[in-house]
């Protein structure tokens, strides 16, 4: 299938506790952005509490999960911090038709395997201040126990490890979210002048 002209598929990562949910809630429900969508992630992870599914995640089992990538319905997937997450082919390229910004938001490993089957997409990176800043914001956000934390710290120094590989790198500074978000908005704003072609 492809896809013309209509939407810029904008990849952004970031180590866990970067700030990445907040800069995207920023990007799109404040309306930063013309028409900018995130699409909506699979996970195998259970919701925390307050999350519904199809709002930030689609929550499958582990085994719909195994189903779905068999059946060749996942144009990336990968395990995550022990759970399954992807992007489904089918979903993303209905979202590139009808909008003008989609937002995805992998890990490295997800934007390579993503970066691999559509050059043109857009990567961005966003970095914590320091490992210490990440560390004591992932203290302050209070959602994993201090073992998940530390397995997620490891995790981030690999994760920026990968910053070269990104088209942008930009440092999310404590306290600074808006000027965050303005920084990615302006350069996709820049970016999204080009017309793309996507085949999914």
């Amino acid at each position: 299938m492809s896809v013309d002209g209509k939407g810029l598929l904008v990849i952004i990562s970031a180590p866990s506790g970067a700030g990445k949910d907040t800069v995207i809630d920023r990007l799109v429900q404040m309306q930063k952005l013309d028409d900018a969508v995130v699409y909506v992630t699979a996970t195998s992870r259970k919701p925390r509490p307050g999350e519904a599914d199809g709002v930030r995640y689609y929550f499958y089992s582990p085994e719909k999960f195994r189903q779905e990538i068999e059946a060749g319905n996942f144009f990336e997937w990968s395990i995550v911090h022990g759970e399954f997450k992807g992007v489904r082919r089918d979903i993303l390229g209905d979202t590139l038709r009808n909008h003008k910004i989609v937002i995805v938001k992998p890990d490295p490993q997800g934007m390579r395997k993503i970066k691999s089957q559509l050059p043109e997409a857009l990567t961005i990176f966003i970095m914590p201040p320091s490992i210490e800043a990440l560390q004591r914001r992932l203290e302050h956000r209070g959602t994993e126990t201090p073992e998940q934390r530390a397995v997620r710290l490891r995790n981030a120094e690999i994760e920026m490890a990968a910053t070269p590989e990104y088209d942008y790198v930009v440092v999310n500074e404590d306290g600074k979210i808006d000027e965050t978000a303005d920084q990615i908005a302006e350069i996709i704003r820049k970016e999204a002048k080009r017309p793309r072609h996507y085949d999914l």
